[in-house]
């Protein structure tokens, strides 16, 4: 296990065994802190060279002016969602991941089911303020879609204003996982429920993904690094090769649960921004970071500015 702290904005750098610490401030030079040996421990990911231009490809080097893709960024639903004034049904085969398509509509038909029953909010664990929308599911697959990125309007996605052709995968209690593109209805089933014939859905779909799921890294980037965002409920399924988790804590060390969504989404729109692995630099950009690796799992701790 080796320990990775930067610290915003005091201006020094030093190691200590296995701890690394390093200033990382908007204000500080760039160069210092890319070419700190601490950055260089073969615990912590970096950037690379740009395959086009073979210049040292970190996302503030000025001898690279081409864009990486190389960061996929894994994300809850939000409990919130907007229903589409207007769209096209749902259609599981246009779905991204259609290897998952009979375990949506097995879900699905449970859904609309459980909607229509005198336990409906029981079951779904909702309260009576949104029976309207519970009611409205027993007619799921009339119901107007639009991309998963506008249905889905909670305080992480408010924060990451997702964009067509955004790389990232959203974990679903009624979908498993989708795309950002993806045409969905607004629903209500949040992954910690348990359905009459399906059980728990954290453990189904926790099997379908192993079985029928599996984004590994591009065949053309190899050492793709991915940054999962989910919350708790929504960790059936851990990604091949490099991966970093985020926590998101004030400065006396306190989780921070409701900002924490605001700070992930930041922290996703900044890395879909700058399109580079260098998860650590872009982090910093919001705030002091604390890094704990194990193997090929980094465990980002963010406290940001001002908290």
């Amino acid at each position: 296990m080796v320990s990775y702290t930067a610290f915003s904005p005091l201006p020094r750098a030093g190691a200590r065994g296995g701890l690394f610490s390093v200033a990382l401030s908007r204000g500080s030079p760039r160069v210092g802190v890319t070419h700190h040996r601490s950055l260089w421990s073969p615990d912590v990911p970096r950037g690379t060279f740009c395959r086009t231009c073979h210049a040292a490809a970190w996302p503030t080097h000025s001898l690279c002016h081409h864009r990486l893709q190389r960061v996929r960024i894994l994300l809850p639903p939000s409990e919130g969602k907007t229903s589409p004034p207007s769209g096209p049904a749902l259609d599981l085969d246009s779905l991204s991941h259609p290897e998952l398509a009979p375990a949506r509509a097995a879900i699905i038909k449970e859904l609309i089911e459980v909607s229509g029953a005198d336990a409906a909010l029981d079951i779904l664990k909702a309260g009576e303020r949104i029976r309207p929308e519970v009611e409205a599911q027993r007619r799921l697959w009339e119901a107007p879609c639009a991309p998963a990125r506008e249905v889905y309007t909670g305080v992480l996605y408010e924060a990451a204003q997702l964009r067509e052709g955004d790389d990232v995968v959203i974990f679903s209690g009624l979908f498993g996982v989708t795309s950002g593109s993806d045409l969905i209805p607004a629903y209500r089933l949040s992954m910690n429920v348990r359905l009459p014939r399906a059980g728990a859905l954290k453990s189904f779909w926790r099997k379908q993904l192993v079985r029928g799921f599996l984004p590994a890294p591009r065949e053309s980037d190899p050492t793709e690094v991915t940054v999962d965002m989910r919350s708790g409920a929504y960790l059936v399924w851990n990604p091949p090769g490099p991966w970093w988790d985020v926590r998101v804590r004030d400065s006396s060390g306190k989780v921070i649960t409701h900002m924490a969504k605001h700070y992930r989404g930041l922290l996703t729109r900044a890395l879909l921004d700058t399109g580079s692995d260098d998860v650590l630099t872009v982090a910093a950009e919001l705030g002091a970071v604390a890094v704990e690796s194990d193997g090929n799992r980094h465990h980002l701790t963010l406290t940001p500015r001002g908290m």
